[in-house]
């Protein structure tokens, strides 16, 4: 029987991916590595854990640094039922989120969706609104034009129906 030539296990085996070893010293993984289950000085430590610690990411998670922009979205959009106006800076931030939630930099898509949603349609309301207020006033004043019509001012608003159209449309007389 032939013996195969024993192989180091440190070594990468063929088609293995391979790993550095850590540099002997360093903080990370050299002497000055914190032993877990030594004792330590002082009084025992309770509630939550410390998070700066080596090997521990530092700062927001991946993928959330544009968060805020789909929450100041939906804020914005929701406050515009109050304010009238908010609305509008609530579409920019949802489009924004959209965009970074698209890029990776965002994770919470479905909150700059709703508040895109909810700012459009305050938009359509607000222009739903604007567009029967302006046929409603068309049309009163069309018909207090057509009873106080005529060539001369003389002939304006003779007629006693007219004057009082024209002063429920003014708060007073002419």
């Amino acid at each position: 029987m032939t013996e195969q030539p024993q192989q180091d296990p440190q070594q990468p085996q063929p088609g293995a991916p391979h790993y550095a070893a850590p540099p002997q010293g360093s903080a990370q993984y050299g002497a000055e590595a914190p032993q877990y289950g030594a004792p330590q000085n002082g009084p025992p430590h309770y509630g939550a854990p410390q998070y700066s610690q080596p090997g521990y990411p530092v700062g927001p998670r991946p993928g959330t640094e544009k968060n805020w922009m789909n929450i100041t979205s939906l804020a914005l959009s929701l406050g515009g039922f109050v304010t009238g106006v908010t609305f509008i800076p609530g579409i920019v931030f949802g489009h924004l989120g959209l965009s970074a939630a698209k890029r990776g930099e965002a994770d919470n898509r479905g909150l700059g969706l709703a508040g895109l949603i909810i700012g459009y349609v305050m938009l359509g309301l607000i222009v739903v609104g604007l567009v029967v207020a302006t046929v409603l006033f068309a049309t009163l004043v069309t018909g207090v034009v057509e009873d106080c019509g005529g060539s001369s001012p003389a002939e304006w608003c003779s007629d006693s129906t007219a004057v009082n159209a024209w002063a429920a449309v003014t708060g007073g007389g002419l």
